[in-house]
């Protein structure tokens, strides 16, 4: 699929829209960051036209750098090695026009990039899996052996780890090599992406006063009789995660509670009634003690159309262990497999995906 008139494409380096589209022309504006760098790239299908409409750039086009300013056009011949950068103090303006056969994001080669973007293609399966009870035991770090196999396999496959948890709570669970080396990070329900430390794109949205005055109210009416924990309500990008016993609650707390819910289905309840009254949100179990509320269509379902966007062809395995329905793992699983060439994988714990990481011969 070609681009589109008013696409918006965010990127580490800044972001992208397209401005006007014709039979075989697309011009965007592009604009980049001061200090940030697209990557080293070329086209197979397409040549480019920059125009610098403000700020200051280094034009990199095969053999010859040039830094250029306002007014100044730079031509990318069809194949011709090429990168962009910002070597001013302000955001960079590039009036862009593309022309060719093939004018889409699919037709681009990256040789060197500052995000990790060029481990994209060296794959035709994608691995994409949850955190919590999948990657790592419930709210916490990964064990060092897990991470060791973990990065080994990651050098030669492309991995994006997806959570409700926000990029902060990721940071505590995920060491820092393994950030650094997958392709992406989905936090939030899929509400930002992460490259390495760099913010992608972000949803957000204002919850209605009456919703928070419902999650109050089940919190205050609880039957479950033992302590409760505060940060019972958390508002995250994009996303709500209510919790009746509270997310600040010891590990053994959460352990009671669990055994406590599954007798007596208080999130089930508390679920099934919030999405009676609040047909705009999509709300699934989250973890052990909580619950997750965002909007219909901006839940973890929206990294599977992203990541389809992105890999068209590529078969995507994702590990998760919430995926039956009502499960946080569940919206995520099946519009993967609406979009097809997927495969879940069910897992119980972290151990489960050891065992798939260990064998997995491609």
């Amino acid at each position: 699929m070609g681009y589109q008139k008013g696409e918006i494409g965010q990127r580490p380096w800044g972001n992208w829209q397209v401005d006007e589209v014709g039979d075989d022309f697309v011009k965007k504006t592009i604009r980049v960051k001061p200090g940030a760098s697209l990557s080293l790239q070329s086209h197979e299908h397409r040549s480019e036209k920059w125009e610098i409409a403000e700020g200051v750039a280094e034009a990199t086009v095969g053999e010859v750098v040039r830094v250029c300013v306002v007014g100044d056009i730079v031509e990318i011949p069809k194949k011709a090695v090429h990168r962009l950068k910002n070597v001013g103090v302000e955001t960079l303006v590039i009036k862009e026009t593309q022309r060719g056969s093939v004018l889409d994001e699919s037709d681009i080669v990256r040789y060197d990039d500052l995000y990790g973007r060029h481990r994209k293609k060296e794959s035709g399966t994608i691995f994409v899996a949850d955190m919590d009870g999948t990657l790592t035991p419930a709210r916490s770090p990964m064990s060092a052996e897990f991470a060791e196999i973990l990065e080994n396999f990651i050098e030669n496959h492309v991995f994006y780890i997806v959570s409700g948890s926000d990029f902060q709570k990721i940071k505590e669970q995920i060491p820092e090599n393994i950030r650094n080396k997958v392709a992406g990070i989905y936090s939030s329900m899929g509400n930002e992406l992460y490259v390495g430390e760099h913010l992608i794109y972000q949803n957000n949205f204002t919850p209605e006063a009456s919703l928070i005055e419902k999650l109050e109210e089940y919190r205050k009416n609880t039957s479950y009789e033992k302590e409760l924990y505060p940060n019972y309500i958390e508002e995250r990008c994009g996303m709500i995660n209510f919790s009746v016993l509270g997310r600040n609650c010891p590990g053994s707390a959460r352990v009671l509670y669990k055994s406590w819910d599954d007798g007596h289905g208080e999130r089930k309840a508390i679920a099934e009634e919030l999405s009676a009254l609040y047909p705009q949100y999509d709300i699934s179990l989250g973890g052990s003690i909580s619950i997750d509320i965002v909007l219909r269509g901006l839940g973890k379902d929206q990294i599977a159309d992203r990541l389809r966007k992105e890999y068209k062809t590529e078969k995507i395995i994702f590990f998760g262990d919430r995926t039956e329905k009502g499960g946080n793992d569940y919206a995520l699983a099946e519009r993967l497999l609406e979009l097809g060439n997927s495969r879940i994988v069910a897992v119980t714990d972290p151990g489960d995906v050891l065992k798939f990481l260990r064998e997995y011969h491609g």
